[in-house]
């Protein structure tokens, strides 16, 4: 019987980078919060006929303690169109990582894909942590869904192993027994026991905005061909 002949190499299937694709979230959706998270991707769309150009950014929600562990994994995606009337929409992002108009304007590196190596001073190496508003929102239809209303620099960096998400609530000071034992700890053990509560304390959040500007949309998987344009 005849052979199909795809018009690829064996190379195509098997050196293909897997480890790139993300796997589908199958958890609960997050409650309306300010979440820590990692930008996973960072992408340039050019400006066609229909749509502004537009930045792309993929963000994982990254658990600070023991009860957002369930949402590790999170994924959203935010299209930011980019023009001088809608800068609400990509300047706090870009605040957020620390890049000036100057870095965005000139600097900006990206691969043959569109996807951006660096913004100025900025390395997009997937691992960059920042602080995000997740809120809920409709589409053009009136269909619910996710979105990222705010984007702000983290005040402080709360450890993501898994041992520390799982220390976090582990002291209460509602708890009898630790209560009850305080007085037979020496003054080394109570400074110790501070300093670990100190050190499991979760980021600081930045306060919101009066009036937060809508900026992306939620996604179990990227789907990098539902652009928002203008």
């Amino acid at each position: 019987m005849p052979r199909a002949q795809w018009g690829i190499t064996s190379a195509d299937v098997d050196d293909f980078d897997r480890d790139s694709q993300y796997a589908p979230y199958t958890g609960q959706i997050p409650p309306n919060a300010v979440y820590q998270w990692k930008i996973k991707t960072a992408k340039f769309v050019s400006a066609s006929r229909e749509k502004l150009p537009s930045l792309w950014v993929g963000l994982e929600l990254v658990p600070r303690t023991k009860d957002e562990k369930r949402y590790k994994g999170y994924f959203i995606m935010c299209f930011l169109a980019v023009s001088e009337k809608t800068a609400f929409k990509y300047v706090p992002f870009l605040d957020a990582i620390g890049v000036n108009g100057r870095d965005f304007k000139q600097r900006t590196i990206v691969d043959e894909e569109g996807k951006i190596q660096k913004i100025g001073p900025w390395r997009n190496d997937g691992s960059f942590l920042i602080a995000a508003q997740l809120n809920d929102g409709s589409d053009q239809n009136g269909n619910s869904r996710k979105e990222i209303s705010w984007f702000g620099a983290l005040t402080d960096v709360v450890p993501v192993d898994d041992d520390d998400i799982e220390d976090v609530d582990e002291f209460d000071d509602s708890d009898a027994d630790y209560v009850d034992d305080v007085d037979e700890e020496t003054d080394d053990e109570v400074v110790s026991r501070a300093e670990r509560r100190r050190r499991n304390t979760t980021a600081r959040a930045h306060p919101m905005p009066a009036r937060p500007a809508v900026l992306g949309r939620a996604k179990r998987t990227p789907a990098y061909d539902e652009e928002e344009g203008f």
